[in-house]
């Protein structure tokens, strides 16, 4: 059976950089209007303008946790990646114009994981994840069994950037936002257990990150995490 403990917690998106914002946020399922990006201080100012805003929000995070914990391994998931950069370059092949050096460098998965790594001098196991509509599951299955392995803290990053135009028919789009979580195995901390999952055929209404981070706020003591064809049942205590 998964189960962790939710030792810390934290999240970013345009106009949502305060707890008390993310509890309305939870409480009345409104984003703001045309909100500007939170500050990002622990980035220079240099690469903060070349990541994307999604993976901006993504290592923001994960650098305060690294200061703030002894991480031993780390996970970043998200669905799309670095879908508006990677658009951009098939846009620019199609037109056959020279393509961005910076913009093929930083199109990869994984840009955030390594440049967290990089800018926090994290020496320590990482991996990025893209698994749909199931990506917070496949992050907890693999920090569960990481936890499992011997280590003692995992942080778990879930990010998503700005969907494009282009995507909107296919993919609904929501503002750039990261979740950042730290798990352990020890009973202390907030304890969630998956008790198991069932056939669910429609879409859920909130992408699994947010739905859990809601779950979180509202001290709900169920969760249900659905990816359109599974949906998982979580519970606190």
């Amino acid at each position: 059976m998964l189960s962790f403990s939710l030792l810390d917690a934290q999240a970013l998106s345009p106009g949502l950089n305060q707890v008390s914002q993310w509890q309305q946020w939870a409480e009345q399922g409104l984003w703001p209007d045309a909100a500007l990006l939170p500050p990002t201080p622990l980035l220079p100012m240099m690469m903060a303008r070349r990541l994307s805003a999604g993976a901006r929000l993504a290592v923001q995070l994960g650098l305060e946790m690294l200061g703030r914990h002894e991480i031993d391994n780390a996970i970043f998931v998200s669905r799309h990646g670095e879908l508006a950069r990677s658009l951009t370059l098939l846009q620019g092949l199609a037109a056959a114009n020279p393509l961005s050096p910076t913009d093929f460098s930083m199109s990869v998965h994984n840009t955030a994981a390594g440049l967290c790594s990089i800018q926090g001098k994290a020496a320590l196991p990482m991996s990025s994840l893209a698994a749909g509509e199931g990506g917070l599951m496949a992050g907890l299955t693999e920090a569960v069994a990481n936890l499992q392995a011997g280590y003692r803290r995992v942080l778990l990053v879930l990010f998503e950037g700005e969907i494009p135009a282009f995507h909107h028919p296919w993919i609904p789009a929501t503002p750039p936002y990261g979740i950042a979580l730290v798990l352990g195995d020890e009973e202390q901390g907030e304890r969630w257990h998956c008790e198991g999952a069932r056939i669910h055929g429609h879409a859920p209404a909130l992408a699994q990150p947010l739905a859990f981070w809601r779950a979180h706020l509202l001290q709900q003591t169920t969760c249900l995490l659905g990816d359109g064809r599974q949906e998982w049942a979580w519970r606190r205590g």
